[in-house]
């Protein structure tokens, strides 16, 4: 087998929408970036691409404009500017609206096949980036001034040189794995049904999240007249839903919500995968960082995870940024220290959030089912508390990274 030796400043393992965008922003600050994967993209699809839908937070959606990626996913997107949250078989219901808190929306819903052509498209034209694969790593190892590894593609043996080592590989993290870093996982005993539907009709921009006693149904519009829908369910319950026919499915949907929903025409395809709380034990050392779902795998309710994914992205361009304005070493332990100083407090904000609120509308003692009503009612009323949980959702708590911000970061980047 032939060999070649290649030397960038970055190795981003892991390209899905994490770490893809990542590479993007790094390399329009200059860094040459290697951003290595192990399936085989196609026609810029790979399988982190499939057809199921992001729900995209403010703060995503910001970030995305300033690396000049959102003109080209908007048409696909869907604006989401109401979120109506119910609990069945419980007194009240809590309608969060975009208007109220001086907005234009809440999020946007976007196709991920979608999102994977653009930033594939995007990232052939940028000359700091050398994707390479499909690939295998056969060896890595973090040095005093330099990062190993070593991968077969193309039926070479590659060996990458670089300061900075960045997994962004997922929840079952190899990289994680192959540096010895724990992870403390919480399994739910849930499985997320994902699923498409069609109706007779729906409410522009109306999303539903809707709390059952064993989990939560996510509906979100897809803005022709369709929902995608994520079923965040028991296992027991999975396995009934994946062996049910297209009426029976409908039927059951129907079952669940009621007449806030439409007439449903159509169910799609079920897939489904296990739900487990997945948290890195550290996110930093010298010369790596762990990023996106192999430092943080959330519960989908509220759709969090794949946003606080994009903040860690935001918030490690701004420190790598720094980095490179005052000519410092993106590898250097206090400048990686600093990022996850910046980021431990949104994370555990987020998990406690996510994680108390499945915890929360899942309990069937009756104190609990008391502050659950209590909170609904909180909810409705209080506007002050409704801003706030709408604050959460839309990722605008805390510190905010300057692509969170709206900042460009083509045009107007702070130091440039």
């Amino acid at each position: 087998m032939a060999s070649a030796e290649q030397r960038f400043d970055i190795v981003i393992v892991g390209a899905g929408a994490v770490g893809a965008c990542l590479a993007i922003a790094l390399a329009e600050l200059g860094y040459t970036v290697a951003l290595i994967e192990k399936s085989p993209i196609i026609n810029h699809h790979q399988p982190a691409f499939d057809e199921r839908h992001l729900a995209f937070s403010r703060s995503t959606r910001l970030a995305l404009e300033g690396l000049g990626l959102w003109e080209q996913m908007a048409a696909a997107a869907t604006q989401v500017t109401h979120i109506h949250v119910t609990s069945r078989g419980r007194f009240g219901s809590v309608m969060l609206d975009a208007q109220e808190e001086g907005l234009d929306a809440l999020g946007h819903v976007l196709p991920a096949r979608v999102i994977g052509e653009v930033l594939y498209l995007r990232i052939e034209s940028t000359s700091g980036i050398t994707v390479l694969a499909p690939t295998q790593i056969t060896d890595m190892f973090v040095a005093d001034d330099h990062v190993y590894v070593s991968v077969q593609h193309k039926q070479t043996e590659t060996h990458l040189h670089a300061n900075l080592l960045i997994g962004a590989d997922g929840a079952d993290s190899m990289v994680r794995k192959l540096f010895g870093i724990d992870a403390s996982t919480w399994k739910y005993d849930q499985s997320a049904v994902i699923t498409n539907i069609e109706v007779d009709s729906l409410k522009p921009g109306l999303a539903f999240e809707r709390f059952v006693d064993d989990g939560a149904l996510a509906m979100l519009p897809r803005g022709d007249n369709s929902y995608a829908v994520v079923c965040s369910i028991s296992d027991e319950q999975a396995d009934e839903l994946m062996g049910m026919s297209e009426p029976e499915l409908i039927a059951w949907l129907q079952g669940i919500m009621g007449d806030y929903l439409s007439p449903i025409r159509k169910a799609g395809k079920c897939s489904r995968y296990p739900l487990a709380l997945v948290r890195a034990g550290e996110t930093v050392r010298h010369r790596l960082v762990l990023i996106g779902n192999a430092a943080h795998f959330l519960h989908p309710v509220a759709a969090q995870g794949f946003n606080l994914s994009m903040r860690d992205v935001a918030a490690l361009t701004d420190v790598l940024q720094q980095a490179k304005a005052n000519n410092k070493d993106p590898g250097d332990l206090d400048i990686l220290s600093e990022y996850a100083k910046w980021r431990q407090q949104d994370e555990k904000t987020t998990i406690a959030f996510t994680d108390g609120l499945i915890r929360l509308f899942t309990n069937p003692l009756l104190p609990i089912s008391m502050l659950r009503q209590g909170g609904m009612l909180g909810l409705r009323y209080i506007p002050a508390l409704r801003h706030l949980f709408t604050q959460v959702v839309s990722g605008r708590t805390g510190r905010q990274p300057a692509l969170t911000r709206g900042v460009s970061l083509i045009n107007n980047w702070p130091g440039e």
